[in-house]
């Protein structure tokens, strides 16, 4: 069997007589002529099937007696003539035959030929041996590796590009590319089993053992199924080897109810879907769960991509879109920073409970100078904190704008800058790092605004402490021994004059976490549904995904929502208290011009009543100092400016392109106002401020464009990455144009005031040359009627207009 065997002649067995057992199965035999068998009168089997005759001699069995004999008859013709004792078995191509009675030479060549042979026990046969079946049609005789032929047995055709239309065959045929037979009709038996592979696959190649290779960007979740597109179903999917997994960037979860196993089941079909054989799990061929939803990280660089929950996130970050820092780090700047050692921790608390302390020295120090250094012009002390006001209300914007659209792919450097600038904030708690020292101390973002909160308010309980020590001094030590001894005005004008610089400078930082913290559906929280047609789906914080926007528990943090809601107050009435305060201010110091030459610098203000009366309207003379009269209010418009840059953009449009947009129209409306209405009177104030503005609004023109390009492609090209190159560079010379003035007008200031100093009568040149430095000579060619200044002493403004007048008469 199995030979080139193609004719058998006459008597070509005449010397095999006693022959009980023939197999001419599977040869490529065409004629026998008619006394080809004569002398086999004692053969019992002869096995003719699969073979090429169409017809057959009259005779041919004739001299054949007590003989089966397998053939196929639907292919001849014309059939011989059969003895009565003769048994004929007419067989087709797919059926198998069964043999008894074989001994082990005779096995050995069947099990090679597609049979399965197995050894039958002496004494249950006439004739002891080996039974051999034919494999039939959708089965192939498979010998396991390393086994004898009795370990043979007849298997399956696999689902996929196999079949098989004929009995006893070693293999399977293959489907023609494109086709295969699906579960439900394997094993195949025909060429009319392959059925056209489902869409999405590749029909160009042979289907192996699945419904076809899925094409390029395409995955399945049955593999006998149709494959679908990666980015049809959801932007944050990316397919690897015919299964879908999440993008770096992007954040999916399986810790959602009834899915305990869910994870377990998706991760064993894409395992069993890499096998490309038959040996797969019959169990894990189709997953029947849901896909999670997707979600953009607002850190992309914290989302490792992947499929199961522990591998998403990159180290140090955890929980909802990894945003969350883990106990072995601390939030800095949207950003996850490894704990540093305790003693350095320690040494970290200690500087910035030294820093608090000489802030505090400071601003009374410069307030004690203030008091009793001043004259007409605007003092040293008032031009510095005029100029700090703006380089800090410049670093709180920038670091507030750089975290709130952390989503725009800045600069490396720009962010490194960023992470320094947020120290203006002034916000302890996060620099502090609380969680660093006990995992109990860890917080959430309703916590940290709360004990931001409270900080302030011990802040301004330390300056009331103060003021009630210098009272008791003064009441019951100094007037006794002292009767003379000032009072306490000055004291109290300070201190209400630092309450409200603390208050002011951290308001923007305050009334940021204030408002991300009050739970408000689409505004402050966001939904994340765990699977798309998701019922119910739980609302996050977005200041902070560990916390669920819920009203429904009374435990939790209930009382700290609140709470929040209760701190709004803060924000709204704070900015109205200021400018309460600065109209009744502005209205009782309304200047008149008294009659002087235009060359003359006597045009002194005369104030309604002389002076401003009350303490606490003086004490809030640090917020329009530096302005033009007409421009009493423009801080307030600064503190608005800052609330919309870094607060408001979280509300509109966060996340998305929208929210640098409105970032940069903001920017630069506030830009135009400034250039248009110059509310400042002393020129190196006005420029500095500009140039703040500047900075700030073509950082987010040029972050629009970027964030534009990035939404436009999706992958950094050669192109595009150019592209961003050039970006980096521009935006970090349009932030380096800030440092580069400042440092120039700090060496022309300097250069300035030495030669002042050495032209100076003066003997104590250094005193003189910090007074030129920090002087403004441009505040004497501003507008006499903005020169709006205070004065101490109610004696002081009526001495100097009759010194002014009686000079010009």
């Amino acid at each position: 069997m199995d030979n080139n065997l193609t004719t058998i002649h006459n008597n070509a067995f005449s010397k095999l007589a006693n022959l009980q057992d023939l197999y001419l199965m599977r040869c490529q035999i065409q004629v026998i002529e008619t006394g080809a068998f004569n002398d086999l009168r004692f053969l019992k089997t002869m096995y003719l099937e699969d073979n090429n005759m169409t017809s057959l001699p009259s005779s041919l069995f004739l001299y054949m007696d007590q003989c089966t004999i397998w053939l196929n008859c639907g292919q001849l013709e014309t059939f011989p003539q059969v003895h009565k004792n003769l048994k004929t078995l007419c067989v087709t191509n797919s059926q198998g035959v069964t043999v008894s009675g074989l001994n082990a030479r005779t096995v050995l060549n069947l099990a090679n030929s597609g049979f399965v042979c197995n050894e039958v026990p002496v004494g249950l046969m006439s004739r002891s041996g080996y039974d051999c079946t034919e494999c039939p049609a959708g089965k192939n005789a498979t010998i396991p590796g390393g086994h004898s032929f009795d370990a043979a047995f007849c298997k399956d055709c696999p689902a996929g590009g196999w079949y098989q239309d004929e009995a006893g065959q070693k293999s399977c045929k293959k489907c023609v590319n494109g086709t295969f037979v699906p579960p439900s009709k394997h094993p195949g038996t025909s060429p009319g089993d392959c059925i056209v592979c489902p869409t999405g696959t590749n029909t160009d190649i042979h289907a192996g053992y699945r419904a076809c290779p899925c094409l390029d960007g395409f995955y399945r979740l049955q593999r006998f199924g149709k494959c679908m597109a990666c980015n049809a179903t959801s932007d944050g999917l990316q397919c690897k080897n015919e299964y879908p997994i999440v993008k770096p960037g992007y954040w999916w979860s399986w810790s959602y109810s009834n899915a305990s196993d869910m994870e377990r089941r998706f991760v064993n079909f894409t395992e069993e879907l890499q096998i490309r054989d038959d040996s797969y799990a019959n169990i894990s061929v189709t997953f029947t769960g849901n896909l999670p939803s997707t979600y953009i990280c607002p850190l992309p660089d914290s989302c490792l991509g992947g499929i199961r929950d522990e591998e998403l996130c990159k180290e140090g970050y955890e929980g909802p879109l990894c945003s969350v820092c883990d106990t072995q780090h601390f939030s800095w700047f949207n950003t996850c920073q490894p704990c540093p050692p305790l003693w350095r921790g320690v040494l970290q608390l200690l500087l910035i409970a030294v820093l608090f302390v000489l802030v505090m020295f400071g601003l009374f120090k410069a307030d004690r100078l203030r008091t009793t250094e001043r004259h007409h012009a605007a003092t040293v002390v008032d031009q510095i904190a005029s100029k700090l006001k703006i380089l800090i209300g410049f670093a709180q914007v920038m670091a507030g704008v750089l975290s709130a659209l952390a989503y725009v792919p800045w600069p490396t450097s720009l962010l490194y800058v960023g992470r320094w600038l947020k120290i203006a904030e002034l916000n302890a708690v996060d620099m502090s790092n609380p969680s660093c020292f006990s995992p109990r101390l860890r917080m959430n973002a309703l916590e940290k605004t709360v004990v931001s909160i409270i900080g302030q308010t011990i802040c301004l309980l330390c300056i009331l402490l103060y003021y009630l020590l210098r009272y008791c001094v003064v009441s019951f030590c100094w007037k006794r021994f002292h009767p003379d001894a000032r009072d306490l005005s000055l004291a109290k004008r300070s201190c209400l004059r630092n309450s409200w610089w603390i208050l002011f400078l951290c308001y923007p930082s305050t009334a940021a976490h204030i408002m991300a913290t009050v739970p408000y559906k689409d505004w402050t929280c966001m939904e994340l549904c765990h699977y798309d047609q998701q019922r119910d789906c739980p609302w996050y914080l977005k200041a902070d995904l560990s916390i669920e926007c819920r009203y429904d528990d009374i435990g939790g943090n209930k009382v700290l929502f609140i709470v929040c809601w209760a701190m709004t107050v803060y924000v709204v009435c704070l900015p109205l208290l200021l400018f309460l305060g600065l109209l009744k201010r502005h209205r009782s110091s309304t200047p008149v011009r008294h009659h002087c030459s235009d060359n003359d610098d006597c045009l002194l203000l005369r104030r309604r009543g002389n002076r401003v009366k009350g303490d606490l309207l003086n004490s809030l003379e640090f917020l329009d100092e530096n302005y033009r009269l007409n421009f009493w209010y423009w801080e307030l418009l600064e503190i608005i400016r800052k609330f919309l840059l870094t607060c408001g953009v979280k509300f509109f449009g966060s996340g998305s392109l929208s929210g640098v947009a409105i970032a940069a129209l903001i920017a630069n409306v506030f830009l135009l106002l400034h250039a248009q209405f110059q509310p400042i009177k002393r020129k190196s104030e006005h420029w500095l401020q500009l140039l703040s503005l500047l900075v700030i609004s073509l950082s987010l023109m040029l972050g629009t464009l970027v964030a534009l390009q990035e939404a436009t492609y999706n992958d950094v090209t050669s192109e595009n990455g150019y592209d961003r190159k050039v970006f980096s560079v521009i935006i970090l010379l349009v932030n380096g144009c800030f440092a580069l003035y400042l440092i120039g007008r700090v060496c022309f200031s300097a250069y300035i005031s030495i030669r002042k100093a050495r032209s100076s009568d003066d003997k104590h040149r250094f005193v003189a040359f910090l007074i030129y430095f920090f002087s403004d000579d441009d505040s004497s060619n501003s507008d006499p009627d903005n020169n709006i200044n205070s004065f101490e002493d109610e004696s002081e403004l009526p001495m100097l207009v009759d010194d002014c007048i009686a000079t010009e008469i």
